[in-house]
C-alpha cells in the first residue's frame, strides 16, 4: 500500500452529498482527505501542508471558487498544485470562467462522480 501521508487531497465544497462521495472514494483509494468549508485563510491552510490535488465545487456560491483559484495560482509556492473543479454539465459559461481563472481540469459532476475513484487512485 502506498504512503497516504504523501498523497493528500483537499476538497473545497459545502455540499454534503458530494462530501460523502469524495470521502468514500478517498477511503477506498487510500488517500488522505481534508475538507475546507470556509474560504477564510484558504491559502494559509494550503501552505501549511500542500496537497497533491485540490477539488473544488465550481458551483459553490458560498466558497467563491473562482476567487480562490486566482489566489492559489497567483501564489508562487502553490501555483503548481493540481486543481480539479466539477460543475453541472449545463454551466458552459461557468466552465469557461473556471478554465480562464486557472483550474487545471473542469469536468461535469456526472463524470466527476463516475471517475472519482480512478482520479484518486492515479494520485498514488
Amino acid at each position: 500500500m502506498s504512503d497516504t501521508r504523501e498523497t493528500r487531497v483537499v476538497a473545497v465544497l459545502d455540499d454534503i452529498f458530494f462530501a460523502s462521495k469524495i470521502k468514500e472514494a478517498a477511503k477506498s483509494s487510500g488517500v488522505r482527505l481534508d475538507f475546507i468549508k470556509n474560504a477564510n485563510g484558504f491559502i494559509e491552510n494550503i501552505k501549511i501542508d500542500p496537497p497533491t490535488l485540490i477539488i473544488f465545487d465550481l458551483n459553490s456560491r458560498k466558497l467563491k471558487p473562482l476567487e480562490l483559484i486566482r489566489e492559489l495560482k497567483s501564489s508562487q509556492e502553490l501555483k503548481n498544485v493540481s486543481t480539479l473543479a466539477y460543475l453541472p454539465h449545463v454551466e458552459d459559461k461557468l466552465k469557461k470562467e473556471g478554465i480562464q481563472a486557472g483550474f487545471d481540469i473542469v469536468i461535469p459532476r456526472s463524470r466527476f462522480v463516475r471517475e472519482l475513484v480512478s482520479i484518486l487512485e492515479n494520485l498514488n
